[in-house]
């Protein structure tokens, strides 16, 4: 090899080539060139290492494309926190979109309550959870949907043929309701506090369908958000309201601002957003766009 065309190639000096030269052999411990005169041929430890070399240089590209391509959100993992509910009615249809252009990025769904999903996203076990927080200052949200609170009636109840259902009207009244941390559970009891109502809880349930099924024995009054109602086939459900407004609440993607934000995230949200434009979704979607803190 030719020291002054390899220096040539390399656009550097000769010495600077020399130099780096015996930096790595320094740096290696064994001597990988022999001299003569301008010239450099590779010692037997050199032939040795040459193929490693490349191979390390090859690797060293690959690496360099992966990273540019994790960068633009076209490989990764993404975790992502949703109730069973909105699993079931959003995160499985958005997903279908989603992987049609991320189709390399590994995705893990975590199933949970509304206030554990919120406390999720705090500590970083997930990166973006569709959820309610308390505090939507603190972290960055995008809009999606409003859930709405709704009653199920049993069959014979003279209140099934009303428009809406005031809260007031369920004081001592057998209700079924999901179990503390859920979103609806917060709104029905949040709700009542304001009215100073007390309803007589028959059952607390992580399943909408138990509480569905206990409606249609006959035995209480079942709570839901509209959110959660998808796949529920029974009697259609009467709105339920406080001080003649209907009660309901906004549920957002939220993820945390101190917390890393990988590429997949922001397309992956907007696969929440097209699969929210389908007619054939239960949510009333909400107007307001744009991620806040």
């Amino acid at each position: 090899m030719n020291v002054s065309r390899a220096a040539e190639a390399l656009n550097i000096s000769q010495s600077a080539l020399s130099r780096q030269i015996q930096s790595l052999e320094e740096e290696l411990g064994c001597r990988l060139f022999d001299r003569i005169g301008k010239r450099l041929s590779l010692t037997l430890e050199g032939e040795h290492l040459l193929p490693r070399a490349a191979q390390l240089l090859d690797q060293a590209d690959a690496l360099s494309l992966r990273s540019e391509a994790v960068a633009r959100g076209q490989f990764g993992h993404l975790r992502i926190g949703a109730t069973a509910q909105t699993i079931a009615s959003l995160i499985a249809p958005a997903l279908t979109i989603f992987r049609k252009t991320h189709p390399a990025v590994e995705v893990s769904l975590i199933e949970a309550p509304n206030r554990t999903l919120v406390e999720m996203v705090e500590r970083g076990a997930v990166h973006v959870s569709v959820a309610t927080p308390d505090d939507p200052g603190a972290f960055y949200l995008e809009p999606l949907f409003v859930a709405r609170l709704l009653a199920y009636l049993p069959s014979g109840d003279h209140r099934r043929s009303a428009s809406e259902l005031p809260i007031e009207s369920l004081a001592d009244a057998p209700v079924l309701l999901l179990r503390r941390g859920f979103m609806t559970r917060d709104l029905f009891d949040e709700s009542c506090r304001t009215a100073g109502v007390r309803a007589r809880i028959v059952l607390e349930s992580d399943s909408p369908h138990a509480l569905i099924a206990m409606v249609e024995a006959g035995h209480g009054i079942a709570m839901l958000s509209s959110s959660a109602a998808r796949g529920v086939r029974t009697s259609p459900p009467i709105s339920v309201s406080l001080a003649k407004d209907f009660i309901q609440r906004q549920v957002s993607a939220i993820w945390s601002p101190l917390r890393h934000r990988p590429a997949a995230l922001a397309p992956f949200i907007l696969s929440l957003k097209q699969t929210l434009g389908s007619d054939t979704l239960p949510f009333e979607t909400s107007n307001t766009s744009g991620p806040q803190k």
